[in-house]
């Protein structure tokens, strides 16, 4: 039987414990200042981080793909490791090269019997929670076929939105691919975003509100809708740019209103924090990954 190998990007945010716990490679992304080159959760841990090394060098951070090299050497590693046969899940292709790059060196590495790139088309724990998943699906005997398969249905029930305070991070970096005629030139709102998980995976703006709390009764309409469609169990994700406690309030809240979805926590890292910029809220959804195992 084969021996698949799981491997992650560190923009997927899958906390620590639960990497270990699922046997789960990852390429820690790169974030750059300058001339200098950093990597994230090795050289910078969180947005925390990010936040206060931009104000002491008083420089925007940028960031760039992973190089070829850093895929073929976690290859290398799961190789040694062994795994005969690998599964890369990076953030979407609408948002980074990460996933192009990734296929290439699936495609072209000889040293184990099959080696495939899969595009999440999500960022954070919803690209994370198709690694995680993918990870107890190979723990399970199953194959890169029905693996792939799986994800496939997955994929397909994801939702988010997201709140940013700074609208000009996505600007800057030109991650904000449509739905920019609905915030820009309004100054002291909050932009709501999602991904188009069905289309390209890139990041639009799809409404805004005058506060976070504003924002939130918008992402629960958005939730109430999907909800109404869905005929399979939920599980949602509170995730938060270095806000910790707003996080854990709205977590508070949602579990208060919808009883029946599994709620968990997330953060947004450093590497997706360049892009979104500091304070960010979200919540993202889709089926219980667990129900398909």
């Amino acid at each position: 039987m084969s021996k698949i190998a799981i491997i992650s990007d560190s923009a997927s945010a899958i906390p620590l414990t639960v990497r270990n716990r699922y046997h789960i490679f990852q390429v820690n992304d790169p974030i750059i200042f300058g001339n200098e080159v950093y990597k994230e959760t090795v050289d910078i841990h969180n947005l925390g981080e990010l936040v206060k090394l931009m104000k002491d060098k008083k420089m925007i951070a940028s960031t760039s793909q992973p190089a070829p090299g850093d895929w073929e050497e976690v290859l290398n590693l799961a190789k040694a490791s062994g795994y005969d046969s690998a599964l890369i899940i990076p953030i979407s292709s609408g948002i980074s090269g990460a996933y192009q790059t990734a296929h290439a060196v699936a495609s072209a590495y000889e040293s184990m019997s099959d080696v495939r790139a899969w595009d999440s088309k999500f960022a954070v724990m919803g690209s994370g929670m198709q690694a995680v998943m993918a990870a107890a699906l190979a723990e399970k005997g199953k194959t890169l076929d029905e693996i792939l398969a799986t994800l496939d249905i997955l994929r397909e029930t994801l939702d988010v939105r997201f709140v940013v305070n700074d609208i000009s991070h996505l600007q800057r970096t030109g991650r904000l691919s449509r739905g920019a005629a609905l915030v820009g030139g309004l100054l002291n709102i909050k932009p709501i975003l999602s991904i188009d998980i069905q289309g390209e995976g890139k990041i639009g703006a799809v409404g805004k509100a005058r506060k976070m709390s504003g924002s939130l009764k918008e992402i629960k309409e958005a939730l109430n809708q999907y909800l109404t469609r869905a005929d399979f169990p939920v599980r949602a994700f509170v995730i938060d740019g270095n806000n910790a406690k707003l996080g854990d309030k709205w977590l508070k809240d949602l579990q208060h209103d919808y009883p029946t979805v599994k709620f968990e926590r997330g953060e947004i890292g450093a590497y997706i924090g360049v892009h979104t910029g500091d304070g960010t809220m979200g919540v993202l959804w889709g089926r219980d990954w667990e129900t398909l195992i």
